[in-house]
């Protein structure tokens, strides 16, 4: 089915951080949305390379974009130029399988973008999030704040 995985209820995150993630493993994707909400943001997962495209051109900019590399039929790097040649300064974070010497240079010596390896678990991924997000200019959530869950 070529629909958006999970969107969340907006005024449930009133004031957070959107966060647009590209995933077709169904598993990955919502481990990603909920560490992003752990995180205190807004996570919108599509699944379709085509529902992605469609949402860049129409929907206000995400402050985080979180790419996997292998995605079926290679699209990923197609996807990765549109959204760069469409928001040059958008922090985006692949996270993948595929070691970030593999990745073409324009991936590798991108300063707006970090690879983190799927293997390397979860702290790693959320540490390239608050990174993403502190380049977006998004401050971590308060100390003590309650975390906003799925």
């Amino acid at each position: 089915m070529a629909m958006t995985a999970d969107v969340p209820d907006p005024s449930t995150y009133e004031g957070s951080a959107a966060v647009w993630i590209v995933e077709d493993e169904l598993p990955s994707a919502a481990l990603a949305a909920d560490l992003c909400a752990l995180n205190g943001t807004l996570a919108y997962v599509y699944r379709d390379a085509q529902l992605f495209l469609d949402a860049l051109r129409s929907e206000a900019r995400p402050a985080v974009l979180v790419l996997d590399w292998r995605l079926e039929r290679g699209l990923a790097a197609p996807l990765f130029m549109a959204a760069r040649h469409r928001e040059p300064t958008l922090p985006v974070v692949f996270w993948t399988g595929t070691a970030a010497d593999a990745l073409p240079q324009m991936i590798q010596q991108d300063p707006r973008a970090r690879v983190v390896d799927k293997a390397n678990g979860t702290v790693a991924f959320e540490g390239a999030l608050r990174w993403a997000l502190d380049l977006a200019g998004i401050a971590p959530p308060a100390a003590g704040s309650p975390r906003v869950s799925r």
